[in-house]
């Protein structure tokens, strides 16, 4: 079983899984580029955990555990919605889809045809995407804080305001 400090850039599928290898990497959100598009937080880490293995000695599988907090915008309010993920995975990498007829139903399963080789920002930053909420929003109501603020500033504009815009003119001259 072969253990590295951070993972590499591309991961070998087969290799990998043939050598049971795990890796533990630490990444700022500013590395994914589609994730720092999202989040507030760019500055804050990203820790990865991944172990490689054979399922029925032929599918390369890789067990995972992202751990973040990623702040992103609120879809109601606007405001920062922080976000705890612990995202665990459990995917299985097979060519033609009829090979995933012996696989055990825990696993999620990518068919990647001819490619052995894949990119270990994307595959992070797909399972980080998957996981968030597709409009982040708050618990409680937010909108109702956005309603009043709005109330208040209503009030406070004069209802004659519009009336210094509208010039005088002589009605009723010929």
């Amino acid at each position: 079983m072969e253990t590295a400090n951070q993972l590499p850039k591309t991961i070998k599928l087969f290799k990998f899984a043939r050598k049971e290898a795990n890796f533990h990497g630490d990444y700022k959100i500013a590395a994914m580029p589609r994730i720092s598009m999202l989040a507030r937080n760019t500055e804050d880490r990203i820790k990865v955990d991944l172990s490689f293995h054979l399922e029925n000695d032929k599918t390369p599988c890789i067990k995972g555990i992202i751990n973040t907090n990623i702040i992103l915008d609120c879809q109601r309010c606007l405001e920062a919605f922080p976000i705890d993920l612990k995202v665990n995975f459990n995917l299985a990498f097979i060519r033609y889809e009829d090979q995933a007829e012996g696989l055990d139903s825990s696993f999620e399963v990518y068919v990647i045809g001819e490619e052995e080789d894949l990119d270990s920002i994307d595959l992070i930053t797909d399972e980080i995407l998957l996981s968030i909420p597709m409009a982040p929003s708050h618990d409680f109501d937010c909108s109702l804080k956005i309603d009043k603020e709005k109330a208040v500033e209503e009030i406070r504009k004069n209802p004659f305001d519009v009336l210094k815009n509208i010039k005088m003119t002589d009605f009723g001259k010929e």
